[in-house]
């Protein structure tokens, strides 16, 4: 997945609102895919074992996609919204295996966000049916505290993102962030602001944000399907 220059921490931040749901970046460490005790890397036959924090964030991520793809799964607009921490730890290598192959530089280490995803169910089930719809997200506030790799200190920013997506066949078809408030010290500040101010303006990351909705839609909620009610097959998106 090819994301724009200068875009590493919307980039971070966007795989985060949609539970890395894009498989380019659910392969990498500490990805959804593979076994409880251990993770593939980016080389082949690389293993590494997750702490007990990544194992706890990979668990809790898990409950969500369930939740979310029940819902997907059934159409059915009753019942409870969705409303789940999400908590992802980013190791360095793996982010700057994201951009473009290591090809973008990454100024911090190790970037652990929060946040809490807020979905109405009448809107999931709508975004699922063969009809046009329009989810028009609540505002979500995300916090990434990010590692400086010289003396060891943190950054803490806050951000808000007001999503927008158009669906169609029950497939993704445009869709926006829109960027709003930005919390941050200057260092980080002067990365995140030209690229959300680039992404309001001309919308850059729609293509990544598209692709990453359907990949849920699709092949990450294959994963849990014995999960879902009446264990539901999921579909993917039509092309």
């Amino acid at each position: 997945m090819y994301f724009p220059a200068r875009t590493p921490l919307a980039v971070v931040i966007t795989a985060l609102c949609f539970a890395t749901a894009s498989p380019s970046w659910s392969q990498s460490p500490g990805s959804e895919d593979s076994s409880p005790a251990t993770e593939s890397g980016k080389s082949a036959g690389v293993k590494r074992v997750l702490t007990p924090a990544e194992k706890a964030e990979k668990a809790q991520r898990r409950v969500c996609k369930v939740q979310i793809c029940s819902i997907l799964s059934t159409k059915d607009p009753q019942g409870a919204d969705i409303d789940c921490p999400i908590v992802k730890t980013w190791r360095e290598e793996d982010i700057e295996n994201m951009l473009s192959g290591g090809k973008l530089d990454w100024p911090w280490g190790k970037a652990r966000c929060t946040t809490q995803l807020k979905l109405k169910r009448s809107t999931l089930a709508a975004a699922a049916s063969p009809r046009s719809s329009t989810a028009k997200l609540d505002t979500h506030r995300i916090a990434c505290s990010l590692d400086l790799k010289s003396d060891g200190e943190t950054y803490d920013i806050t951000v808000e993102i007001t999503p927008e997506v158009t669906f169609k066949d029950g497939k993704a078809t445009s869709g926006r962030l829109n960027w709003g408030s930005i919390d941050a010290p200057m260092l980080a500040y002067s990365v995140i602001w030209p690229s959300a101010k680039l992404d309001n303006s001309l919308n850059a990351l729609e293509g990544p944000l598209v692709e990453m909705v359907n990949e849920f839609m699709g092949k990450k909620c294959r994963e849990v399907k014995d999960q879902l009610p009446l264990r539901a097959s999921v579909t993917t998106p039509a092309n």
